[in-house]
């Protein structure tokens, strides 16, 4: 059985460390990192440490990247309002039993202005990433920032098309909180694992980013 360390974490439009998330990446070596409000500062620290895969920069909150230690194939999601990103690691080239995908998305947030236009332009994601997953043929992973805790409809709709890893392996906690210090007090990063199984998972605090990082450990 073959194992894979994803970690996904939003750094706060760049404004996250990037001797933090330098620091992050040594401690826990992930295989993959997908990224959400990524920026130049934050790119450069995660391309640094993990060379391949693709890092879009932005200075609007919209950045996005998957980075990887081994080549990937990288392809647009396309996602009502802020498309995501799929990362195909191939079976041979990263010693798996077949092929894995990793899907990095950022849903739009359900409290932006106008909150109509919000809620349909997250149900046109939703609808989007269902469709997109239902098409790769594989095991999968899908992780990012969903801004959406178990209660909201856009979780109960994400988590059927796999085990939610935090609530399966009994590891789930909060990874956000509106103000950098204190205690996070909501968990709307998550990652949803199809044709394969979730060991473990952990958050992880990142200087500077109102999110914490969450660590997954999937066996295929």
């Amino acid at each position: 059985m073959a194992g894979l360390r994803i970690l996904t974490s939003n750094l706060l439009v760049d404004r996250a460390s990037p001797e933090a998330i330098a620091a992050l990446i040594d401690r826990f070596e992930p295989d993959v990192m997908a990224v959400q409000e990524l920026g130049t500062r934050t790119a450069e620290a995660v391309s640094d440490s993990l060379p391949h895969g693709k890092l879009d920069p932005r200075d609007d909150g919209f950045g996005l990247g998957i980075a990887a230690r081994r080549p990937v194939e990288v392809e647009s999601v396309d996602l009502d309002a802020r498309p995501g990103w799929a990362a195909r690691l191939d079976g041979d080239e990263w010693g798996l039993p077949q092929p894995f995908t990793v899907v990095n998305v950022h849903l739009t947030n359900p409290i932006s202005w106008p909150w109509h236009r919000s809620l349909a332009a997250r149900r046109a994601q939703v609808e989007r990433i269902e469709q997109f997953t239902a098409g790769v043929g594989g095991p999968y992973v899908v992780v990012g920032d969903m801004n959406s805790t178990p209660a909201w409809p856009a979780y109960r709709r994400l988590a059927k098309l796999g085990d939610d890893a935090a609530r399966t392996t009994g590891t789930a906690q909060a990874t956000w909180n509106h103000f950098l210090r204190g205690p996070r007090l909501i968990r709307i990063d998550h990652a949803f694992v199809s044709g394969a199984r979730p060991v473990t998972t952990q958050t992880v605090l990142v200087h500077g980013s109102d999110h914490r990082a969450l660590v997954i450990d999937i066996d295929l």
